[in-house]
């Protein structure tokens, strides 16, 4: 009965091991897959000529459809944050943010952008804002109006999104 379970637990072992052997690497599996990109939030982003002036971008996708945000990272002094309403959940759910790759340990200054996806649920419209921050800009005095030139502490871009 002994050598019995142990050829069992040997060939199921190899079977293990075989099927890893064989998986594909790098298949984004469902949980991963980022679907396609329809935007990319850039690092350093170059705002709009008019320093008031709001980036909008249109997105058009199917209900049931997967698709994504590139959004690049920094560890500074620059960086993107998600901000005001969120999108309704009732037209789009948020799948994850999922890294595009990674950094070796213990390095410094790497920067690795991610995906911000998201599933369109069903037909509609909404929208969701993300500010870019220069920290690097001097803080504007409050009775100034905003910094001139290409300094500017944040800019919104605003992704207005129709699900049909």
């Amino acid at each position: 009965m002994n050598v019995r379970n142990c050829l069992a637990g040997a060939v199921f072992a190899a079977s293990l091991l075989t099927a890893a052997a064989c998986a594909t690497p790098g298949t984004p599996t469902a949980a991963h897959d980022h679907g396609f990109v329809a935007a990319h939030l850039t690092i350093p982003f170059r705002p709009p000529a008019t320093a008031a002036a709001a980036d909008i971008i249109a997105i058009t996708v199917s209900a049931g459809r997967r698709f994504s945000i590139k959004v690049d990272t920094s560890d500074g002094p620059y960086y993107w944050s998600q901000e005001g309403p969120v999108p309704n959940p009732r037209l789009l759910r948020l799948a994850g943010d999922f890294n595009d790759g990674n950094c070796a340990p213990a390095s410094v200054g790497c920067r690795v952008p991610y995906f911000h996806t998201l599933i369109a649920r069903a037909a509609g419209t909404t929208a969701m804002s993300w500010r870019y921050h220069d920290l690097s800009c001097p803080p504007a005095p409050k009775a100034a109006s905003p910094p001139s030139g290409s300094c500017l502490r944040l800019t919104t871009v605003t992704f207005d999104i129709t699900i049909h």
